[in-house]
């Protein structure tokens, strides 16, 4: 059977969908799973041995380009990599439907009361309900069971096997000098696309003081959050990574014993390569995680809906610094005692 995924965007949703494909193919090993992504994240699915063909479009150029050339050389792309027995879309906005449409005339995705935008089930021949207010890994697992009568629990989540993968055969050693072996490594994700989901500088020079015997590394990407953290590795004795594109941060977040970062994309690496993590939320919900023994929430304790985020809610500068470095020793501390035993 030749099945579609449909899911373009963001980072941290691509990361979380992708944690069903495990379940998928030990369900059903015979089929061959295609993935449709915008193409600045393909890399992230990379070398994964659970994805068959990874189809990367340049929606997001349309932007710049929207000539009738390029949009029929994307219609063509689409159409090329079918055909398919079933797409699934997993995003439920317009432009996925188009995609999944595009793809295959047997297409799965959310109902009316379910997607992000509406309108979108309109172009679904198979509907189904997923409450938004789930856990976001499990809510995507639930659409795609649904869709291909297989069954994902939460158990089976929790169980999980890593399920992302660097390149192995690049030479990352530019990136492996700055982690040590008499320390514990700790990466700080020190910025987010969205205001709102990140935490202050001050608050970060406070945190990792406090954690005094790491080496800590702070992960920045745009130019204007690598000006953020370079006060804050003036300010400590932390460590900024030099700029990564999404394999080297996948090598990085390998070699780490303890993340520390907001509700974003490159925090959510933490839990899909099974490595420890506290995330921080303000504006969004902790369902936004998948959290377990080793994978943390700490939240402003502010309200917040389920399903519509308020961007302009700061409530995330407001958690205490030493919350945040009790939590993380914590970790650290299980850490050493694994380590140990």
């Amino acid at each position: 059977m030749r099945i579609a995924l449909v899911r373009l965007t963001a980072l941290g949703d691509v990361i979380h969908t992708a944690a069903s494909l495990q379940f998928v193919k030990a369900a059903l090993p015979d089929t061959r799973l295609t993935w449709f992504v915008e193409e600045k994240f393909a890399p992230i699915l990379a070398h994964n041995p659970h994805v068959d063909t990874i189809v990367p479009l340049d929606l997001h150029g349309l932007k710049r380009n929207h000539s009738l050339g390029k949009i029929a050389s994307i219609r063509r792309q689409i159409k090329a990599a079918g055909p398919f027995d079933l797409v699934i879309d997993v995003q439920g906005l317009i432009k996925s439907a188009v995609v999944s449409r595009l793809a295959g005339s047997e297409v799965a995705g959310l109902d009316r009361a379910s997607a992000r935008e509406g309108i979108a089930s309109m172009l679904y021949r198979r509907r189904y309900r997923v409450d938004c207010a789930g856990i976001a890994p499990m809510r995507f697992a639930a659409l795609i069971a649904q869709a291909l009568g297989i069954t994902i629990t939460r158990e089976m989540m929790e169980a999980k096997a890593p399920y992302l993968f660097f390149d192995p055969e690049r030479d990352h050693g530019g990136l492996e000098e700055y982690f040590t072996a008499d320390r514990l490594n700790v990466l700080v994700v020190t910025g987010a696309s969205n205001p709102s989901k990140t935490y202050p500088p001050q608050g970060w020079i406070e945190v990792i003081r406090g954690l005094g015997g790491a080496n800590v590394l702070l992960i920045a990407g745009s130019e204007a959050e690598r000006q953020e953290a370079r006060k804050i590795a003036e300010a400590t004795e932390a460590r900024l990574l030099p700029p990564m594109d999404l394999d080297e941060l996948k090598y990085a977040v390998s070699r780490c014993d303890l993340l520390l970062g907001g509700d974003t994309g490159p925090s959510h690496l933490a839990w899909a390569m099974n490595r420890p993590s506290l995330l921080l939320f303000g504006s969004t919900p902790r369902t936004m995680m998948f959290e377990t023994p080793r994978n943390r929430a700490l939240t402003s304790g502010a309200a917040v809906h389920p399903c519509r985020f308020d961007k302009s809610d700061r409530s995330i500068a407001t958690i205490d610094p030493q919350r945040i470095v009790q939590s993380a020793e914590e970790l650290l501390d299980g850490i050493i005692a694994e380590k140990i035993g």
